[in-house]
Parts: C-alpha cells; structure tokens; sequence
C-alpha cells in the first residue's frame, strides 16, 4: 500500500470520499517507551484507542481530514494513563504542521473565506491562526533605514496610510497607521544612526519634507517626475472634460471616447493616432494649446539640468489665460516644490515601487471585508514572494531583496503561488489514463511543490 499521506511514520489504512471531501483513516506507527506522567521507561502496555480527526492541506481540490487512530497507554508504575503522542500534528489545533503551515501562508495571499472553503474548515480557524502568525512575525520582525527611502501614503480604510520603502532594492519596510508629522518622527526616530541614508524620494506631502528636514538635514529630498506628468495628464484631461461639455452631449462623448489619444505622447503616437489627433486638436486651440502645454513637461525631463531648469521656470507663465484654472493645480506644485522636484536631475531616482505598493495594499483590502490594518500590512511585509530577476540583479548590487510576481493557482490544492513555486504538468503526470478523478481537470495542470509529492500517491490506496 503506497503511502498516501507523505507524512514520516505514518501509516493510511483506508480512504473515503464523500461531499465534504476526502477522509483519510490513518495511524501513528512509533510507541512511545516511556511514560509520560513519571518517566519510567519500559514500563507500559496499551489501554485502548480513540479516534481523532486532524486538518490536513487540501488534495486534488478537495478538503482532506485525518480520522486518526491514536493509541491510549497506560503506565504500570503510576497508573497514569496518556495518548500516543503524533509527530507532524499541532494537538491544540487538530491538525497536521503542514496544514497550518498552508493556513499561515495563503492568509497573506488569498482571503480568509477561500482559504477556509480549501481547507474544508471554519473561516474563524484560519482568522485565528492568521492573526497568531502575524504577531509572531511582527514580534521578530526589525525595520531598518536603507540609503534610499522612498515614502507614499494609500488610502485604507478611510485613512490614509504611509508606506516606507527600499528604492534601490524595491523591498517594502513598513506601513504606518497614518501619515502625521508625529508618528513619522517616532518611526524614523527610533533610528539612532541616519549617517548612511543619501536620500528621500517622497510624494508632495508637506509633513513628508518637514520630517526630512528635521531628521536628514542637507540630504537631497525627490519629488519622483512620475508624480509631476501624473499631474500634467490630470490638468489635460480637466482641460478636456471642461471644453467637451461646452461642446455639447454628442461632442463630449466623441471626446471621450478618444482620450486615450491626450494621454499618450506624441512620439509614441503611429501614424492614424496621430491624423487622428490632429484632426482633433486642428480644431480646438484650447484642447491642442493643453496637449502641448502636457508635452512640454514630459520634454524638460529629457533634457540636461540647465535648459530644464529654464523651461520649468518658465512654464507657468507660457499657460494661456484660458487654460490657467486647468493648470493651477500643476503650477502652484511646481512652484511649492521646485527644488525637490529639480533634485530629480541631480539624482534620477523612482518611486515607482512605493507607487505599485499602494496598489498591492489596496488589492488586498479589496480582496475581502473587515481586515485590519494589522493584516494588509503583515500581506505587504510578510508575504514570502520569490526575488525576480530584475530584483535578484538588485541583491547582487545592494541589499536582500523581497519580490512581487504574479501568482498562479495550484489546480490541486487552489493555493495561491509564485511562479517559481509551481510546475506545469500533463494530466497523465499524475494519473493513468484508466483512472477516473474524483473532478474534471485540463489536460495540463499548474501543481505546487507539495501536491507535486502526494498527488502521484493520491489514487493509489
């Protein structure tokens, strides 16, 4: 009989499957040989058994529960009497390690109600345990202060939540409960030495430059150019729906339908986008005077400081008085924030990673209802992703780093994986053809690395 369950010293007797999924009659092969009350050695001899069901991870898509025989003994000396003790089971759970291993890592990735419906269990177990884990890894877990920090906020919760960030290695640090002056300094303060850090690239919040100045003074703070161009797009297409409303219904619509035309630039733009385009703006002064004002801007950040610095400086007067209402938002932060935003040319650095954090965070709120901030920010700092490619060659050139890939679903277990946490196989991989499965599945099959191991058992008992 071949081995079913994978687990050392373990033996499957039976197996049944019904609609709840599969159960595995299963027993502990080693005795204990000495009394766990006392300590006297050799000195037992059986009392009887009782059966115990225990969680295990998920099997051909199906929840499996272990319906165990566990030995009672009883001791001659002490007459105290005690179960077999099981390897591989948390006891206080019922259920096997690697079942709460699983619970521990598809909570950081998956909802608690998928995850429940995996494993064949209470969504309240896995919010438990869940919860258990995030406070031990918060418990061990040590931010530190990398050259580069980069800073943004996501809006969470109805709060607004600052995000710190490893620019250079495109590592997360952590996420703060709000974004005040106060709980910036008191993280940043907990830091005794600052001497390393080169610099802030951070998003065009006032307390953001205040902490800097304060606790990195003379350090080079940089407002990212993605910022700066989000708000120029933002300014056209102000532009675009106040004129196409003046213009009336039909017009309006036309024009938005075809926005997608403003937002690109004009050398990226082939050749019917860009008859298309000035065909339009050929039309509207004010619409073609807004696309160009947009393109301006993403110019002077293709050109050496010098000749930058003199068309940023005379930018906001170019804006035609037309167009100044449109255009304030962006004016009055170039002017607010000039010189953070001229750093960018003395050190070109992105906060690009920072900005898809904000996403990830909002995704995995999204993801499920009534999560903490506790949990979306153990789902940002504590999800063990894989390093990319791109981000190992950032390991080699800095820090260890942590990446984000996009994850595939083990047509198994329905986990939740890295790419380089899974393998793709034929249906024939795992099952002769005369076998019948207990669900449809494609012909090739996306398996994690745990399922790989057992699914070629699985038939077999």
């Amino acid at each position: 009989m071949t081995d079913i369950l994978d687990l050392p010293d373990w033996r499957c007797l039976d197996k049944r499957q019904d609609d709840a999924g599969t159960e595995l009659h299963v027993e502990y092969t080693i005795d204990p040989d000495f009394c766990l009350k006392c300590g006297v050695v050799g000195n037992l001899y059986k009392h009887g058994f009782t059966n115990t069901t225990y969680l295990d991870c998920p099997m051909w898509g199906r929840p499996v529960r272990l319906l165990a025989k566990v030995r009672r003994y009883k001791c001659r000396d002490c007459s105290g009497t005690f179960l077999q003790p099981l390897e591989a089971i948390d006891a206080a759970r019922r259920m096997t390690i690697r079942a709460l291993e699983y619970i521990q890592q598809q909570s950081m990735r998956d909802t608690f109600q998928r995850v429940s419906e995996h494993l064949g269990c209470d969504e309240k177990t896995v919010r438990n345990v869940a919860n258990e884990y995030i406070e031990g890894k918060d418990d061990g877990y040590r931010p530190y202060l990398p050259e580069w920090i980069g800073l943004d906020e996501t809006h969470l919760n109805k709060v607004m939540r600052a995000i710190i960030t490893d620019v250079k290695a495109r590592k997360p640090i952590d996420m703060l409960p709000d974004r005040d002056k106060s709980t910036l300094r008191r993280w940043f303060g907990q830091f005794r030495d600052r001497s390393h850090v080169k610099g802030l690239a951070i998003d065009m919040w006032a307390p953001y430059r205040d902490v800097a100045a304060e606790l990195f003074p003379n350090l080079p703070v940089v407002i990212d150019k993605f910022h700066v161009v989000k708000m120029a797009n933002s300014c056209v297409e102000r532009s675009r729906i106040r004129l196409g409303k003046a213009q009336g219904k039909k017009v309006n619509l036309a024009w938005k339908r075809s926005k997608a035309l403003i937002r690109m630039r004009l050398r990226d733009l082939n050749d019917k986008q860009r008859f298309n385009l000035d065909m339009w703006l050929d039309n509207e002064p004010d619409m073609a005077a807004a696309y160009r004002l947009k393109e301006r801007l993403f110019d002077i950040y293709d050109k050496p400081k010098a000749e930058a610095i003199k068309d940023y400086d005379s930018f906001a007067n170019d804006v035609p008085a037309s167009l100044k209402a449109d255009f304030h938002e962006l004016t009055r932060a170039m002017k607010n924030w000039r010189k953070e935003i001229l750093n960018y040319f003395d050190h070109p650095i992105t906060n690009a990673y920072t900005e898809s954090l904000n996403g990830v965070a909002k995704v995995a709120n999204r993801m499920g209802r009534g999560y903490s901030f506790e949990v979306i920010r153990a789902r940002i700092l504590f999800n063990d992703r894989k390093p990319s490619a791109r981000q190992l060659r950032a390991q080699r050139a800095a820090q260890p780093t942590a990446a984000q890939e996009t994850m595939r679903c083990c047509d198994l277990c329905k986990g939740l994986f890295y790419v380089a946490e899974v393998e793709t196989f034929s249906l024939e991989h795992f099952l002769p053809k005369d076998k019948s499965l207990p669900l449809k599945y494609p012909e090739m099959l996306v398996v994690c690395n745990l399922c790989n191991s057992r699914s070629h058992k699985s038939f077999e008992v």
